[in-house]
């Protein structure tokens, strides 16, 4: 494994806040699967789920954002992004912060993602609520942005080449590698202007 180079840093609150406030809010568009995550912020912390390992899940044990599938019910992809974080994560992410805006939305491109197109928005959290994972997730942690230092390393997936990550280091001393979509969105984030 590859360690890189310090990074720019992630932008701040007030400029995440101006930056997202004129993004607007993606909107369904037909696409194979329709998705959206919520990125939660907290005191220079991102919150990363790991996916529990299940048979015919193809991002088992996979880094991620708490999100999922839009469903029938949700009015909108915000709905669908704050639901599945009620459902994975266990709290509402509005009743503890406030919405920065939407980053936009991320395409799936390769194999196993084709066809996928994941809504994007970025919440401030004024705390951290308790964490009641659901069977969808066998972790989460928050991780320091500063701790966010993109690497090249191998995946099982593709280990014929090295992918761009980061290896976030977990209270155990494992280490959670994230990369795809989740590293890619991560990575628009903190090319946001900071002025």
């Amino acid at each position: 494994m590859l360690r890189g180079v310090r990074p720019v840093p992630f932008p701040s609150l007030p400029a995440l806040e101006a930056a997202l406030g004129s993004v607007p809010s993606p909107e369904r568009e037909g696409a194979r699967i329709e998705a959206a995550v919520l990125v939660c912020l907290h005191d220079g912390a991102v919150l990363l789920a790991r996916r529990a390992v299940h048979a015919g899940d193809p991002w088992s044990g996979h880094a991620a954002l708490p999100g999922g599938r839009w469903e029938a019910g949700d009015d909108s992809l915000l709905a669908t992004a704050l639901r599945e974080a009620r459902e994975e994560v266990g709290f509402d992410a509005l009743a503890h912060g406030r919405l920065l805006g939407a980053l936009g939305t991320q395409i799936g491109r390769g194999r196993r993602v084709d066809g996928v197109r994941i809504a994007v928005f970025v919440a401030a959290l004024d705390e951290r609520p308790e964490i009641v994972l659901s069977d969808e997730l066998d972790l989460a942690v928050w991780a320091p942005l500063e701790a966010l230092v993109p690497i090249a390393t191998r995946v099982a997936e593709l280990p014929d080449r090295d992918v761009p990550a980061y290896a976030v280091e977990l209270p155990d001393g494992r280490e959670l590698i994230v990369w795809g979509i989740t590293y890619m969105i991560l990575e628009r984030l903190r090319a946001l202007p900071e002025t």
